[in-house]
């Protein structure tokens, strides 16, 4: 990957030291400019991300005004409402000023999202102090989706060259979330880590241009790797928008100085439930979702859901079985608890991970299923007698050729988890 070009906006701010740290982590190439300067002259054209020191008494419309001039130039932004006291003057395009001692406080601010999940991630007057470890995560975060970002920029680019030569005026919707669509599936998981002894089969199907589902497959450390599964309620657009929040809270480990921890599945989702809850969406959406730790040393895996359907167990010489948990949607209440499941891999045992589509497809299809009782359905049995592959393919087939009024059409996610028989 190349430098990331970071710009740094001061309002007669210093660099903060945690800042600081962090920007040289991400070994970023870094300029800075004034507020001022930023409102005249907008944004450098070749910034990747910015990042915005405003003064507390900063008025919204300025902060506005450089946003919207950073989603112009397809540039993420970070809006950090700063700890330390304001000296000097404006900096212009300077050079590196001397740190000051204590951490930002910070929030991510993408720009192009709707009201209702902008207002998510521009919350700022309750965040706490961010150190140096969190702003790295976040930076770095940044710089993992300025590739897709460009790419949507320089499509949408084409489509109005394209639509002016034609005389006209509006871009085709259609064209936009197919656009949308092919970025939410870059920031999927692209080639899978190791996961040995276990084999992951996955199965990501929207059920329009874009997706109300997410899922994630990491590694978490040499003996930890993590699995989780996101369902926004709802479709299109704004599902998909908060699909893709979520997938980044489902962090599975925590970094502090030197030291980390895997977090605990439930933790996991109450973060998740919390940061939800708070964030008082206007259109009442809420997610269910999955989150599930692996430790290859035991061989036990250990999850906790939301809302989400029963994981099934598919193990030899015993009938399939769901594996029954407690545990609501997440960001409908503010106080919410999910039970952890631990499992046992033997050899030969394969759990199923999946969103409501999957059973709301195979209702339709399959004599044998019906509502919440997946593990008796044929699908099932042929998964068993012909392997996850050939089951993902049929499920695939069945949603091609089945047409929309004839089914809840819905997306469907499923990851299949296996422990190869001795």
């Amino acid at each position: 990957m190349d430098i990331p070009h970071v710009q740094v906006i001061l309002d007669q701010n210093q660099v903060p030291g945690a800042l600081r740290t962090a920007l040289n982590r991400v070994k970023a190439r870094v300029s800075l400019r004034s507020l001022d300067k930023a409102l005249a002259d907008g944004i450098s054209p070749t910034a990747d991300i910015c990042v915005i020191l405003p003064r507390k008494q900063s008025s919204p419309d300025v902060l506005d005004r450089i946003l919207a001039n950073a989603t112009e130039r397809a540039c993420a932004t970070l809006v950090l409402e700063s700890t330390d006291e304001l000296v000097g003057e404006g900096a212009e395009e300077s050079a590196w000023p001397a740190p000051c001692p204590q951490g930002p406080s910070a929030t991510i601010n993408p720009g192009v999202l709707p009201d209702p999940l902008r207002r998510l991630m521009t919350r700022n007057e309750e965040t706490s102090a961010l150190n140096a470890d969190e702003l790295t995560g976040r930076i770095k975060a940044l710089c993992e989706i300025r590739s897709p970002m460009r790419r949507m920029s320089e499509e949408l680019a084409r489509l109005r060259r394209r639509d002016a030569e034609g005389g006209q005026d509006v871009l085709h919707l259609d064209e936009q979330l197919r656009l949308a669509g092919q970025i939410q599936r870059d920031l999927l998981p692209g080639t899978l880590p190791d996961t040995s002894p276990l084999t992951i089969e996955t199965l990501y199907l929207p059920a329009n241009f874009v997706s109300g589902d997410t899922y994630d497959v990491s590694r978490l450390d040499e003996d930890h790797s993590s699995f989780s599964v996101a369902d926004a309620t709802g479709h299109g657009l704004p599902a998909a928008l908060l699909t893709t929040f979520v997938k980044n809270s489902f962090r599975g480990k925590e970094v502090t100085g030197t030291t980390s921890r895997i977090l605990e599945p439930d933790e996991v989702l109450r973060r998740l439930n919390a940061e939800l809850f708070n964030a008082r969406l206007s259109g009442g959406q809420f997610i269910t979702g999955l989150h599930a730790v692996f430790t290859h040393s035991t061989g036990q895996i250990r999850w906790a859901r939301g809302g989400l359907p029963y994981p099934v167990l598919v193990r030899a010489g015993q009938a399939p079985r769901r594996l029954a948990s407690y545990g609501g949607l997440m960001g409908a209440f503010e106080s919410a608890d999910f039970e952890v499941v631990s499992h046992q891999f033997a050899p030969g045992d394969t759990l199923l991970f999946f969103t409501d589509g999957l059973e709301a497809l195979l209702l339709r299809h399959d004599e044998a299923f019906s509502a919440g009782n997946i593990e008796d359905s044929t699908w099932i049995r042929r998964l068993i007698e012909a392997g996850a592959a050939a089951a993902i393919q049929e499920i695939r087939e069945l949603a091609t050729r089945t047409p929309d009024e004839k089914w809840r059409k819905d997306d469907i996610t499923l990851l299949v988890v296996s422990m190869a028989s001795q």
